[in-house]
């Protein structure tokens, strides 16, 4: 039974639980699934089969020779082992070698699965294809726990960008969106298909018209599908849904398979917006380099304007940050995002540290269950039956072996989580950045205000003059509100300080991070972070020592009459920064509400355009309070996408919860006056 919750449904008592594909393997080693009692591929023709059916079926190298967009998005119905992805892959990389002039420069491959394998059963199954190591191995790092919803993976320095959705693809597929939907556009996303899956007979429930017509609908002009079946009734439901569909002889001994090529009366005639290429980013912190970086991927020139006279110097500016996810009971909207967002920032960091390492440790965080709430607290996220390798319950003696120190409490424990260097962080992607040659920083470049002039918006600085853009990206924390139209924001203030505390004998034997009331890091430097205060509405960041007591405190409170506690020395050193925060929690990302015109719009009781009042080629990325370093890498994508009309990383119903205009739309149907 489905409880709908809004727009949103959950499943009732099983929190939107994914659960593993159960294998068999033959005596030649096929992986073979007892839920669906058929096979993945046959060894010996795996390989050729992907590529006669799918990618020769949808005539894909010669598609791509003749392309005029940058990117080719294709969508699977069953990404099984992977083995399309990656010969489609292999093929992709093969064809950007041999043809340096084609204008097609990322491959966007979106796949569904209802039932992912292991990793264990990923590794045995692709481990027969040595051809493809490289894509593989990417696949392996990166491949994601079973948590429901979007996982982006990225290849080859993302030239190849793999949307790996895991759910029942009739439910997943209507969370796609490119983020323009509101606005009255179809969401066309996919060029070709591959309606891949076991076999009908045996798989009724993902074979069905409703799904045949979704395919029409994400379909864009002059997309193609091809599949292996030639079932009377895929044939005639892909006919009803606007495919003309022929038939071509099957591969080996398979009499026939099916070939489809959207008509051109169903398909939608779509202008395609402009997609500017002269971004301007405001904001010096690790939310601007974020969506910096994923714009730069995709080719466009990007100015970031930085207040300071070094990136990250304010609320990116720490020594050492946790980093673990936000995660509740129910693995609502806001769970979802946050652990697909925290899966998604270790492949970042990783992948980032390879090429410019920075100091980090992602050996384990122990949330500590310190008095009754906190257990409460905890033990309700532990109920919510997420994936083990994510979190899982501890007794005290374990979390005494984790931490190194004597703590005697129960705790959950987040084994893929710890700590990074902010401050690394920055510089790493600083490096990373300047291999874009279309890429420029202006330091001490503070920007007072903007405005529409001559069909580009205009930058005022506070002594180098103006500056014109195509699109402007305001990343810029709690300052976003300095801006005239930024002003009525509901953001808020959150003062914090760090204290940066010396080791010693007994404090350097911590091995993990520890989160209580605040947090506690092992050693960098023979210095350890302590923190953090937590002050609403206040903007001052001068040092206070009464917060450096505080700090402690709470530390000496949640883990009592210990010596190691006791031996701590606090002393003057500390960082202070403004956190930009939301009342839900949800940050805010997407395109900038023009609210003279809301307001206007209100006066006049048009309350449901507010989604559509928006300022042209203006967007945010802004509240992402003290979990910035978890969720600013996919949001960056996620706005990236958004700007370059492509398919979305996350949930719809997810990105709609952070939409601008949200908590105005909350006064407006309440008969709330809005700020002046």
């Amino acid at each position: 039974m489905i409880a709908y919750i809004g727009e949103y449904n959950l499943s009732q008592g099983k929190n939107n639980i994914i659960k593993h594909a159960q294998l068999d393997w033959s005596d030649q080693s096929e992986p073979y699934s007892t839920q669906f009692d058929d096979v993945y591929f046959n060894n010996n023709q795996g390989v050729k089969e992907s590529q006669y059916v799918f990618f020769q079926g949808n005539d894909l190298l010669d598609k791509w020779s003749t392309f005029q967009e940058s990117t080719f998005c294709i969508i699977e119905t069953g990404f099984g082992s992977g083995l399309n992805f990656i010969n489609t892959a292999a093929q992709f990389l093969t064809f950007k070698q041999t043809n340096n002039n084609a204008k097609l420069e990322q491959l966007h491959f979106i796949s569904f699965e209802q039932y992912p394998l292991t990793l264990e059963d990923l590794n045995k199954t692709l481990q027969q294809f040595p051809q493809f190591e490289s894509l593989i191995s990417q696949l392996q790092e990166q491949y994601p726990l079973p948590l429901i919803g979007c996982h982006r993976l990225s290849f080859n320095k993302g030239s190849i960008l793999l949307d790996l959705w895991f759910g029942d693809v009739n439910q997943q597929i209507d969370n796609l969106s490119n983020g323009h939907q509101d606005k009255g556009k179809q969401t066309q996303l996919a060029n070709a298909w591959y309606l891949d899956g076991f076999n009908p007979s045996k798989n009724p429930e993902m074979w069905q018209q409703t799904l045949f017509n979704k395919i029409a609908k994400y379909s864009k002009n002059e997309a193609t599908l091809a599949t292996f079946t030639a079932a009377g009734f895929v044939r005639r439901g892909l006919i009803e849904a606007g495919f003309t569909i022929t038939k071509r002889k099957g591969y080996g001994k398979k009499r026939e398979m099916l070939l489809g090529a959207l008509n051109p009366s169903t398909s939608i005639a779509i202008e395609n917006s402009e997609r500017p290429s002269d971004i301007a980013i405001i904001g010096g912190g690790i939310a601007s380099l974020c969506v910096a970086l994923s714009l730069a991927q995709r080719g466009k020139k990007i100015t970031i304007y930085c207040a300071d006279k070094i990136l990250g110097e304010r609320a990116s500016g720490n020594r050492q940050g946790a980093l673990y996810p936000l995660l509740n009971q129910q693995h609502d909207e806001l769970g979802q995002l946050f652990a697909n967002a925290y899966l998604y920032a270790l492949n970042f960091y990783l992948t980032l540290n390879k090429q410019h390492p920075f100091p980090h440790q992602f050996n384990g965080l122990i949330q500590l269950a310190y008095d009754n709430a906190s257990t409460q607290k905890l033990q309700k996220i532990n109920d919510a039956n997420l994936p083990t390798q994510l979190i899982h319950w501890i007794d005290s003696k374990t979390t005494n072996e984790l931490a190194g120190v004597d703590i005697d409490q129960q705790a959950l424990y987040y084994q893929n989580a710890g700590w990074l260097s902010p401050q690394g962080v920055m510089q790493a992607l600083t490096l990373k950045l300047h291999e874009y040659p279309n890429l420029k920083i202006n330091y001490e470049h503070e920007i007072q205000s903007f405005k529409y002039h001559d069909k580009q918006w205009q930058l005022t600085e506070k002594t180098n003059g103006s500056f014109n853009h195509d699109l402007l990206i305001i990343a810029a924390g709690f300052d976003t509100l300095k801006f005239e139209q930024c002003r009525a924001l509901p953001l808020s203030a959150a003062r914090g300080q760090v204290s940066h505390i010396k080791s010693n004998a007994l404090l350097s034997q911590l091995k993990r991070t520890l989160c209580h009331e605040g947090y506690l890091t092992p050693s960098l430097n023979h210095t350890h972070c302590m923190g953090a205060t937590f002050k609403r509405h206040d903007e001052e960041t001068q040092y206070r020592e009464a917060e450096q007591t505080e700090n402690y405190h709470k530390l000496n409170k949640c883990i009592p009459n210990k010596p190691w506690v006791e031996s701590i020395n606090i002393s003057d050193q500390a960082h202070t920064a403004i956190r930009c925060t939301t009342r839900d929690h949800f940050p805010y990302v997407g395109a900038l509400t023009d609210y003279d015109q809301l307001k206007s719009n209100y006066k006049q009781g048009k309350i449901e355009s507010a989604e559509n009042t928006t300022l042209a080629n203006v967007y945010l990325l802004t509240g992402l309070g003290s979990r910035g370093l978890c969720t600013a890498p996919l949001l960056g994508e996620v706005l990236a996408s958004v700007i370059n009309q492509e398919s979305l990383p996350l949930d719809r119903h997810i990105y709609k919860k952070m939409q601008i205009p949200r908590q105005w739309i909350n006064y407006m149907r309440k008969n709330k006056p809005l700020k002046e």
